[in-house]
């Protein structure tokens, strides 16, 4: 749907991603429609993921935050250190496993996608 949307936008309006994306993480472009539908449909992807992962109890703050010394619309600093941390482990746990020394595997069922179903935008 991101990339539908987002696609339709730019034909639109006549606008490449970078300037498309410069609008979206402009704070100061606050009742833009296009804008603002860009930004809802990261915050849907991303609070999608989170439950995925299960990861329901970080409150992911959207809003204009400061990120490699650039603002930018994007989950708040704390909730990207949970997020990393938790990939973190996440990837040393499948590594564990992957040679044999760690926990249980979890049920693919509950980490894989549907496996008749290819997410839109998939490359494979």
């Amino acid at each position: 749907m991101l990339d539908r949307e987002r696609r339709e936008i730019m034909f639109r309006r006549q606008l490449g991603i970078t300037a498309l994306y410069n609008l979206v993480n402009d704070p100061t472009v606050a009742s833009d429609p296009d804008v603002n539908q860009v930004r809802k449909l990261h915050r849907d992807i991303d609070v999608s993921m989170m439950q995925a992962y299960g990861w329901t109890d970080i409150a992911l703050e959207h809003g204009f935050h400061v990120y490699r010394q650039m603002e930018r619309f994007t989950v708040s600093p704390d909730a990207r250190v949970e997020i990393l941390d938790r990939l973190l482990e996440e990837n040393h746990r499948r590594s564990a496993l992957e040679t044999g020394v760690g926990e249980k595997p979890t049920p693919s069922s509950e980490l894989a996608l549907d496996p008749g179903s290819t997410p839109e935008g998939a490359m494979f």
